[in-house]
């Protein structure tokens, strides 16, 4: 959000209740150029709804409670009559059980997520350009895929995890990745095959709702001039090497795509291209920012 690394953030291991630096966001640095700024899903910023220049964030905080005990989806929970079942289905944030999510399907948080930034962006301002940041919970655990999503899955043969020859010599390697990988013994092959499977659904999940806030864009008639960019924070090591979750700089857990898509015509982005330069968040904020015309801060 501020265009910088750690060294100069100040948040070099997760404090979850480190207040915002004080630097230019992305989201104040385009709206001191003239937009309106949104955001919705999660921020896992402190406090709870600290704008950090944003004009309005519409949040989900995946039910922690160090971020505040209510946010907007568990507003909406309550709205469609569910308040407090957004956790009936048993599972924590960073277990690997999985289950079918257990209300109706227009309450899952992905469907939620994408509905609030379509809306979003049709109450849009139209006299201003927009900056809008979409931020989806999964495929984070819990595993909780729509069971139609998790259908398509159980019908296929799923991959298993990869095991490396370094990965079986647990006790000769390092003791905080022997730590890492304990978390892999009370796994099954059959348990390890659900978490696949659920995981994967989640993905597909989050590429069919990706096509309603296109769709929006497009009706909208914003699309061709409107600069897309998709990616994550980091991705899963789902049992490889015997390893889960993240933190770890092998290429399930920090090698994440991005896909930028510019404006029509701008030929900076261009089509079907790829480059395997390394590329961290810290360069999100002046990529977007160049790529719209905008100065970038000295702070980045």
């Amino acid at each position: 959000m501020t265009g910088t690394p750690p060294r100069t953030h100040g948040d070099r291991v997760f404090k979850e209740t480190l207040p915002m630096p004080d630097l230019p966001t992305m989201a104040q640095t385009f709206r001191n150029a003239g937009y309106q700024a949104y955001a919705v899903g999660k921020l896992h910023v402190y406090p709870q709804r600290d704008r950090i220049g944003f004009d309005d964030v519409i949040l989900d905080e995946e039910g922690r409670l160090i971020y505040g005990v209510i946010d907007d989806y568990e507003l909406h929970l309550g709205d469609q009559g569910y308040a407090g079942q957004h956790f009936g289905h048993g599972m924590s944030n960073n277990e690997y059980s999985s289950r079918p999510w257990h209300l109706p399907e227009a309450t899952h948080p992905t469907n939620w997520a994408a509905s609030q930034m379509a809306r979003t962006i049709r109450r849009r301002d139209p006299n201003r350009p927009g900056f809008w940041f979409l931020s989806f919970r999964h495929p984070h655990p819990p595993l909780t895929p729509l069971q139609c999503y998790l259908d398509v899955y159980n019908q296929m043969e799923i991959d298993l995890p990869i095991r490396g020859n370094w990965a079986s010599e647990r006790a000769a390697l390092p003791f905080s990745l022997q730590t890492h990988m304990s978390r892999d013994d009370k796994h099954s092959p059959v348990m390890m095959a659900a978490a696949r499977r659920a995981f994967y659904a989640l993905c597909t999940h989050i590429d069919h709702q990706l096509r309603i806030v296109i769709g929006t864009l497009r009706e909208e008639g914003l699309l061709d001039n409107t600069i897309i960019c998709f990616t994550s924070d980091h991705g899963d090591m789902l049992g490889n090497h015997h390893l889960w979750a993240k933190r770890l700089f092998y290429e399930d857990s920090a090698n994440i795509p991005m896909i930028l898509l510019g404006v029509a015509g701008d030929e900076r982005v261009g089509h079907h291209r790829v480059d395997d330069r390394l590329v961290g968040w810290q360069d999100v904020m002046p990529t977007l920012l160049d790529l719209a015309g905008l100065e970038i801060p000295d702070s980045v």
